[in-house]
C-alpha cells in the first residue's frame, strides 16, 4: 500500500468528519450510534480503496455509504426511550446555566428546544424524507448533490423536500406545546 494513498486517505477523513458525524447524529439522535456510523463510513470507504477501488468525488462517496449504513440503522432500529432522552437533556440544560448568563442560556435553550423538537419529528418522517431534510438543511448539500449521492432523479428529491417540509410543519404545529410556547 503506498503512503501517499494513506496521507491522502487522512486528509479526506479529517475533510469530512465533522461534517459526516453531524449528518449522522441529526439522522440517529443518538451519539453513539453516530459515532459508529461514521466510522463504519471511513472503514468502507478505506476498504474499497484497498481493494482497488477510485473514487472521483469522495464527498459524494462517503455520504452514499452514510446513507446506506443509516438505512441499514433504521431497519433494525428499536424504539428509543424518551425517558432516557429527557434525562440527558435535563443534564445538558443544568451545565448551560453554570457556563452563561440567564439570558444567554434561555435563548439557546429556546433554540435548543425547537431543535429537539424538530429532531423528534424528523424521526416521524419516512427514511427518505428523512434523510433529504437532512442533508438538504442539516448538511447544505443541493437537491443535485443530494440526488447524485441517494440514486434519485433531481426532481424527486425536490419533490420529497417540498412534502417532508410540509409534513414537519404539520406535525410541529400539532405537536403539544410546552409553556404557552408558540412554534
Amino acid at each position: 500500500m503506498k503512503g501517499s494513498t494513506e496521507e491522502a486517505f487522512l486528509a479526506v477523513f479529517r475533510e469530512h468528519y465533522d461534517g459526516l458525524f453531524r449528518h449522522a447524529f441529526f439522522r440517529v439522535s443518538s451519539r453513539e450510534k453516530a459515532l459508529d456510523l461514521t466510522q463504519d463510513t471511513f472503514i468502507k470507504a478505506w476498504d474499497y480503496l484497498r481493494g482497488g477501488g477510485e473514487v472521483k468525488q469522495f464527498k459524494g462517496f462517503l455520504y452514499r455509504i452514510m446513507h446506506n449504513l443509516i438505512i441499514d440503522e433504521y431497519r433494525r432500529k428499536k424504539a428509543e426511550s424518551l425517558d432516557g432522552m429527557s434525562d440527558e437533556r435535563r443534564a445538558h440544560i443544568d451545565a448551560d446555566m453554570a457556563e452563561g448568563g440567564v439570558w444567554e442560556t434561555e435563548e439557546h435553550i429556546d433554540e435548543e428546544a425547537l431543535v429537539v423538537k424538530v429532531r423528534e419529528q424528523l424521526t416521524n418522517l419516512s427514511p427518505e424524507y428523512c434523510s433529504v431534510v437532512t442533508m438538504r438543511y442539516i448538511d447544505g448539500f443541493s437537491p443535485k448533490e443530494i440526488s447524485q449521492m441517494t440514486g434519485a432523479t433531481e426532481n424527486t428529491v425536490s419533490v420529497r423536500l417540498h412534502r417532508a417540509i410540509i409534513k414537519l410543519r404539520t406535525m410541529l404545529s400539532s405537536a403539544p406545546v410546552e409553556n404557552n410556547e408558540t412554534i
